[in-house]
């Protein structure tokens, strides 16, 4: 029927639409990040659980999620099935999880981004530089403080808890506005009207 060959195609969809988001997740942020809420995509979740679970860690999960995961044989065949390149998705993971460490931080140090990453410290450096050319990061890297100084950075999700953080942000910074502004005013540089 219709609806049937409608559902089949809608998987076929979701599948291929998984594996492109697991294979760029670059293209995950700026195309896709509403993926894992369609229905279709949803759908996923019985009929190729494996494939879902992965993209949700690629939506956002972390490396030790990742690693977790390929460390299950019931899930690690989902590689092969999908023609995935394993070491290529540890590599994004890797990055993603970058992309989520500089989220949460304004600066952080290598150490902890080496523990993040399951990396040596002087590999740090590379892979900041890897999530700056990619785009979902801006940086810079004091090297005699061994800190990477988080200027802007891609969020992987934005829910409740980030529009919380988003709104104390703004609070401090109104806050620090209207000292300034108060400041000048006291010093006779500025006239309120």
């Amino acid at each position: 029927t219709e609806e049937s060959q409608l559902d089949s195609t809608s998987a076929k969809y979701a599948e291929e639409a998984s594996i492109g988001a697991i294979r760029d997740p670059i293209n995950l942020f700026s195309s896709q990040r509403q993926l894992t809420s369609l229905p279709a995509v949803v759908a996923l979740q019985k009929s190729k659980p494996a494939l879902h679970d992965l993209l949700k860690i690629f939506m956002d999960g972390k490396l030790q999620d990742y690693r977790d995961f390929t460390s299950m044989p019931d899930k690690n065949s989902v590689f092969a099935t999908f023609n995935l390149d394993e070491s290529e998705c540890a590599k994004n993971m890797c990055l993603l999880s970058l992309v989520s460490l500089a989220a949460e931080h304004e600066e952080i140090p290598y150490s902890v981004i080496a523990s993040t990453l399951e990396i040596k410290d002087e590999e740090v450096e590379q892979w900041v530089i890897t999530g700056v050319s990619s785009g979902l990061m801006e940086a810079k890297m004091d090297q005699l403080r061994k800190v990477v100084l988080v200027e802007r950075c891609v969020v992987r999700q934005f829910g409740t808890n980030e529009w919380a953080a988003l709104k104390v942000r703004l609070d401090a910074w109104k806050t620090n506005v209207r000292g300034v502004l108060d400041a000048l005013k006291n010093s006779g540089n500025l006239s309120v009207q």
